[in-house]
């Protein structure tokens, strides 16, 4: 069992499974025949000050040393 950096278990090999999104469609709409998109792709992060394009993991800008995460 693979756990994602919070510490949940990480469960992104089931989000291409159709009966998992059925259900997950259900359970959103309360209808049984709609159809939920979940949007996989991630805009890229930038620092807020410089603008330097950054992978997410960072907690100070390499370029202007900016405090990106609390």
């Amino acid at each position: 069992m693979s756990f994602t950096k919070g510490g949940g278990r990480n469960i992104s090999h089931l989000q291409d499974d159709q009966e998992v999104l059925s259900a997950f469609s259900k359970l959103v709409s309360g209808k049984s025949n709609y159809k939920t998109i979940i949007l996989k792709d991630k805009p890229p992060l930038k620092c807020k000050n410089c603008g330097k394009q950054l992978n997410g993991e960072e907690k100070f800008c390499s370029e202007c040393g900016t405090k990106l995460k609390d």
